[in-house]
């Protein structure tokens, strides 16, 4: 769970906010995405990285629905709005109308979309046999806050399922957030940054001091003249 879990009525609005981070920072790795694909020749290649691309896009559009499901529960929550049903000339419940509103069901609805974000980014980073390398982020600062803040977004949906209707919804969507755990992992790697070497009075030095040294560095030098 996250270091700094949102109070009860605050858990909606929280992974509202979250999900918004998630949908901006997802427009950088699309991007690079897409350039990568215009300017790669080798069909196969090509083939794989628009895969890429059509995966993040189709993760922004479930987004999109997802903000907007959240927003109505929220709302619906607010208003006092849960399953209301129409009513007789009596007052009685009156059934035939079906019920107005019905946040838990819609929130239910939200976290699973939540779990085909995460597995359809999943999908766009799945190694290939032939080119397991472009299974990476090419903007691994954004993509690390694309996927810790799906993870906080969902985090604070299975806590309100928690709390209203569904006590197991956070061990249900566990395996999820372990995969987006291990996903940040796997495609936002960056490789550390080499070091300036050695200067030119260190590698004098280097020679003087070792007759070995000395040697190959002779050697290298006849070699790199002939």
């Amino acid at each position: 769970m996250t270091e700094h879990p949102a109070a009860d009525d605050d858990r909606l609005p929280h992974a509202v906010t979250q999900l918004v981070i998630v949908f901006e920072q997802l427009g950088a790795e699309h991007k690079a995405l897409a350039a990568e694909v215009e300017k790669t020749a080798a069909k196969e290649r090509r083939g794989t990285v628009n895969r890429m691309v059509e995966c993040v896009a189709q993760a922004g559009h479930t987004l999109n629905h997802i903000v907007n499901m959240l927003a109505t529960v929220h709302g619906l929550k607010v208003l006092g709005i849960d399953q209301r049903l129409s009513k007789d000339a009596d007052g009685r419940d009156y059934s035939p109308l079906l019920s107005l509103g019905h946040p838990g069901e819609t929130l239910y609805e939200a976290a699973g979309l939540l779990q085909t974000v995460a597995h359809t980014l999943g999908k766009a980073y799945t190694p290939t046999r032939k080119h397991p390398a472009l299974a990476r982020a090419r903007c691994p600062q954004q993509m690390a806050t694309v996927l810790s803040s799906l993870r906080a977004a969902l985090e604070s949906v299975c806590a309100d399922l928690a709390a209203d209707m569904d006590v197991e919804a956070v061990d249900e969507y566990a395996p999820t957030l372990q995969f987006l755990s291990d996903l940040e992992d796997h495609v936002c790697r960056t490789v550390p940054a080499q070091g300036a070497g050695p200067t030119a009075d260190e590698v004098a030095a280097a020679i003087r001091a070792n007759p070995v040294i000395a040697r190959a560095a002779a050697e290298a030098l006849a070699t790199a003249t002939t």
